[in-house]
């Protein structure tokens, strides 16, 4: 599966452009996922006419190492049982042909020895009233998770989170501004987020424009308490 691909939108304002959506999301690696996904911005595609926001109904592979999450993604929360049932299968089937290749693999390189334990198998179970996961593999299958709707998976991941990790966001109002001060307004937003390692986002146009840079509520708390010394 590859990490990422371009898709190509067209507005209900009429605007065609491009935006990047993610196929496998690997937190451990590219930390800024993370945050991205915490808020709402990942696959996420930005018209850059009319600022409107369209939300990619693909699923994605999650995994964060750190904290032992492996999880397919469905951000449909409302897909019928039948739909979920259906999706359950195929993961089973491609999760057992991918094992199966790999036991192949291992008794080529092992020659005359032959593999000591069973294959293992994907097993999922129904949920459970007042659970929030749609389907779960077994204890004793490995740890990879099946969530759908993309509400689950925020819940999910924030929760694994310390507190000093979890999402902060300060915003740098432009509204009622002309397009040379908004644009200002981004420089010096960009800037600094890259001195605190942090990610600015914009959120609507014209007079409702407005400038988030969010990341860690730890290094949040510092960029406000550094824009406090400097007012």
């Amino acid at each position: 599966m590859p990490r990422s691909s371009t898709m190509t939108y067209v507005c209900e304002c009429g605007t065609t452009f491009a935006s990047t959506m993610y196929q496998t999301v690997n937190v451990t690696l590219e930390p800024q996922l993370l945050y991205r996904l915490l808020a709402g911005s990942l696959n996420v595609a930005v018209c850059p006419n009319c600022g409107r926001k369209i939300e990619s109904d693909l699923p994605f592979i999650y995994h964060d190492m750190g904290r032992g999450l492996f999880a397919y993604a469905h951000p449909n929360a409302e897909a019928s049982d039948e739909e979920r049932e259906r999706l359950l299968e195929r993961l089973r089937q491609v999760y057992d042909e991918a094992v199966d290749a790999s036991e192949r693999i291992l008794a080529e390189e092992r020659s005359s020895e032959t593999a000591s334990q069973p294959t293992p198998r994907l097993t999922v179970r129904r949920r459970s009233p007042g659970e929030d996961l749609s389907a779960r593999l077994e204890p004793n299958a490995p740890p990879m998770q099946v969530i759908f709707g993309r509400e689950q998976l925020v819940a999910l991941v924030d929760s694994l989170l310390e507190p000093e990790e979890r999402l902060g966001r300060v915003a740098l109002s432009a509204r009622g501004a002309g397009p040379e001060e908004r644009e200002r307004v981004v420089s010096i937003a960009e800037r600094l987020a890259e001195q605190f390692d942090l990610q600015v986002e914009t959120e609507g146009i014209g007079s409702d424009f407005t400038v988030w840079v969010y990341g860690p509520r730890a290094q949040i708390e510092t960029l406000a308490a550094h824009l406090k010394g400097q007012a």
